[in-house]
């Protein structure tokens, strides 16, 4: 993506958006945006977009067909981009995380994890966290930068986020999807997409997460993929013949060294969120220059 319309300021951007207003762009067209009394409008397509609480809805849905990808996929994420849509189901998906003893052993490793990646990075001017969910890690995330975009496809995750969040850090929350960000290239300093890619069923849907991630982030993406080769993973394979469960939606290291080289990073670090009993790596990639 590149900005080819950048229209003028309009005067009706919130102040609360200020900050991010040039950064923004079409996720259809990557024309520039400019706020209006009514929407936020494309310079470009002339695609208007509503704020719905104060929140951009800036995502675009589809998967592989609206990135022109060669052939039609039997499956992909379509369905998952529904979920959440509402406030009261990203509320019980939010709780689960607070009431269940595992989830909240599981989110304080995510934790650590994420405060021993992002210090390696020096602290941010700008972060954006994708997806944010309902904010279960944005008390870490926005302590290592001055500015935390919170944004997801599921406007459900967003309003319940903004409604219940205790951070000292200012954010912003709006829409978006993974696979069409509405921000330029090199935008952001970082971006921080947890728990996403394992739920994304293709090779297509998985590599085009890495390549957005990228091309938004000036200087780093930490990512979590599944890994193929984790003992969780290789337990999985080994029972589906007897209990028919399907398989995992995974990545390998080498996969996702390989795109972060492509796309103009290299993978520095790739720790496993817990060895034995879960097959998350957070990964690290670093763009030089």
């Amino acid at each position: 993506m590149s900005d080819s319309h950048s229209p003028p300021d309009s005067g009706f951007c919130p102040p609360r958006l200020k900050p991010v207003e040039k950064l923004l762009c079409c996720p259809y067209c990557a024309g520039g945006l400019a706020f209006e009394s009514n929407g936020i409008r494309c310079g470009g397509c002339q695609a208007v977009y509503p704020l719905h609480d104060g929140v951009p809805m800036l995502a675009r849905e589809g998967t592989a067909e609206s990135w022109e990808a060669e052939a039609a996929l039997d499956e992909d994420s379509s369905d998952y981009q529904q979920a959440y849509q509402e406030v009261a189901e990203a509320e019980l998906y939010n709780r689960a995380y607070q009431d269940e003893m595992l989830k909240r052993w599981s989110t304080r490793r995510e934790f650590r994890l994420l405060d021993r990646l992002l210090a390696s990075q020096g602290r941010s001017e700008l972060l954006l966290d994708l997806p944010c969910g309902g904010g279960r890690l944005s008390p870490r995330i926005g302590a290592h930068t001055d500015l935390l975009i919170e944004a997801d496809i599921a406007v459900g995750q967003v309003l319940y986020g903004q409604r219940h969040s205790k951070l000292d850090t200012p954010q912003i929350w709006m829409t978006a999807s993974a696979f069409h960000i509405p921000f330029r290239d090199n935008s952001v300093d970082g971006v921080v997409c947890c728990r996403l890619c394992h739920h994304l069923p293709t090779p297509a849907e998985r590599e085009r997460l890495v390549e957005e991630l990228l091309r938004v982030s000036r200087r780093f993406v930490v990512m979590t993929f599944f890994d193929f080769y984790s003992l969780k993973n290789w337990l999985r394979r080994a029972r589906r013949p007897f209990n028919k469960k399907p398989p995992k939606m995974t990545m390998t290291v080498q996969r996702v060294r390989e795109l972060a080289e492509a796309n103009g990073a290299r993978l520095v670090q790739y720790p496993m969120l817990a060895p034995t009993s879960s097959g998350h790596r957070y990964a690290l990639m670093v763009k030089d220059g």
